[in-house]
């Protein structure tokens, strides 16, 4: 196995992680059930934060609130992946068999190496962090379905779009999760990661990339398809969702640093926290988005608005408003 030199990807272990991709698929269990593997990453991370939880926090309150919601986005995970009891109802023994000889592999993805004063901490973020590049690696295999199928089969397409989009909000979840922890603590902890961002997560940068650009594949003209009311009409919705979750990661990423580190404040990689919001500007530059503020443009009626006085300014609202207030309007 060869590290990278992408301090970030040795640090969430992708080359681990790679690695045990490429080892499961030598055993029939996972060639048959191939998202298995990646629930059983998951699994191991997930484990290993819950054990150390009760050192994080000495909060009741805060520890009841870390359990709950990561026993929340777990047992989601395990859903969107489909995962059956394949330990008892399926292949018994042999799940337990194919899943020893990989335990070495999966140990690694745990093998932290830190000093005990920081486990604690370091099990929760850097687990979670994990959790997000193992989800992406099965994002990108679906987004090369999408982009395959584009033009060919909308079913199929959507399919697999709404089941990455699942994901990206339960890896919204566990950022939201980050948000918690102790202000000190988590600036001490800092100086043990200095020098790299999980914003280098080459997956995250590409895949992203990819779904921003994902509308520029569709054959048909958007805005016809819009206006008119075409059959294609649910999957330009379906990839504007897409592009909306990917971007809603982003956001919720710069709303994490800003509120963990201070807004003014520059990140481990000493990127500018504000310089986060740049990208986001740039992400949600998409065709769709561009073709909705044209079509906006087309359908304004001036004649579903009422002019009003409010605090003695004229001003032009919609008939519904008018309608919930014109008592209001009318004892001026």
């Amino acid at each position: 196995m060869e590290k990278t030199n992408n301090l970030y990807e040795n640090w969430v272990k992708k080359p681990e992680m790679i690695l045990l991709l490429e080892e499961s698929n030598k055993h029939p269990l996972f060639c048959e059930n191939q998202k298995l593997i990646y629930i059983i990453m998951i699994e191991v991370i997930y484990n290993h934060i819950n054990k150390n939880l009760h050192l994080l926090t000495t909060d009741n309150q805060q520890l009841g609130f870390y359990r709950d919601m990561l026993t929340k986005i777990y047992t989601k995970l395990n859903n969107i992946y489909n995962k059956k009891d394949y330990k008892i109802y399926h292949y018994g023994i042999y799940y337990y068999y194919y899943k020893n000889k990989i335990n070495h592999l999966l140990d690694s993805l745990i093998d932290y190496d830190i000093d005990e004063e920081y486990l604690p901490i370091e099990s929760f973020f850097r687990g979670i962090h994990q959790i997000i590049e193992i989800n992406l690696l099965y994002l990108i295999k679906n987004q090369n379905i999408i982009e395959t199928m584009i033009n060919l089969e909308d079913e199929y397409v959507k399919y697999y779009i709404y089941k990455n989009i699942s994901i990206w909000s339960e890896l919204i979840e566990l950022l939201n999760l980050l948000s918690s922890m102790d202000e000190l603590q988590y600036q001490k902890y800092r100086n043990l990661i200095y020098g790299t961002s999980g914003g280098e997560s080459v997956n995250l940068r590409q895949l992203q990339k990819r779904i921003q650009n994902l509308d520029q594949s569709i054959n048909s003209d958007i805005r016809e398809v819009i206006m008119n009311q075409k059959n294609k009409k649910y999957l330009v919705s379906t990839i504007k969702i897409y592009q909306y979750y990917s971007t809603q990661f982003w956001l919720t990423h710069f709303n994490l640093a800003a509120s963990t580190n201070g807004i003014q404040n520059k990140g481990t990689k000493e990127t500018p926290i504000l310089k986060l919001i740049d990208r986001c500007i740039t992400m949600t530059d998409t065709k769709i988005n561009n073709v909705i503020h044209e079509i906006s443009k087309e359908v304004k009626d001036n004649t579903y608005k009422k002019k009003v006085i409010i605090n003695d300014k004229e001003r032009l609202i919609g008939i519904s408003v008018y309608n919930s207030s014109k008592e209001l309007f009318e004892d001026q």
